[in-house]
């Protein structure tokens, strides 16, 4: 019965020490990331219109071979630009980043408009604030969420268990939006 007991802890202990802590996914995202960044120049480029989002943009697909290794998109309204960047490993999504530059009004909001009424506050580009969200992924599961100033989203909350499939619809949709543009 010893040996059983000592066998089953065994396991246990080899099954949980093999399973990567978040901290060693983002250094090893962080490395991929890097090392994607440092080959793009290597790459096939492939860029189209963003035909889904409401807002004019673009998506920036790059190939290594037939297989995406990073996607970029960008997004301009009124309110705001947003610039998103989906990196792949092997097929599977392993980090998102989000930047999003906020304005204090709408940029169509000039001096003279705002004066005309009646208004002391309009667009003003030194006032755009960046808000930078990480999202990084092990084995196409959410293992870290990072919001703007570096606070991080709860793990076993609804939000961050929501937010995965999310990310994973997004990034297939732009996906789907660089090969349709083949046909």
């Amino acid at each position: 019965m010893n040996n059983y007991l000592f066998t089953f802890l065994l396991l246990v202990v080899c099954v949980s020490s093999c399973k990567k802590k978040p901290e060693d996914v983002v250094a090893d995202v962080n490395k991929t990331t890097e090392k994607i960044n440092k080959q793009l120049k290597d790459n096939t480029t492939k860029r189209v219109d963003d035909l889904s989002s409401p807002a004019m943009g673009s998506i920036t697909g790059y190939y290594r071979d037939a297989e995406v290794r990073k996607i970029y998109a960008e997004h301009f309204t009124d309110t705001n630009r947003v610039f998103d960047e989906y990196y792949f490993d092997d097929g599977m999504l392993i980090f998102v980043m989000e930047q999003n530059f906020k304005y204090n009004r709408p940029d169509t909001l000039t001096e003279e408009k705002a004066k005309a009424n009646h208004d002391s506050v309009w667009y003003d580009d030194k006032k755009t604030k960046m808000e930078i969200t990480r999202f990084y992924l092990n084995k196409n599961k959410l293992v870290k969420w990072i919001l703007p100033g570096g606070k991080e989203v709860s793990p076993v909350s609804a939000e961050f268990i929501d937010k995965e499939p999310m990310l994973w619809a997004e990034a297939a949709l732009l996906i789907k939006e660089l090969k349709e543009e083949d046909n």
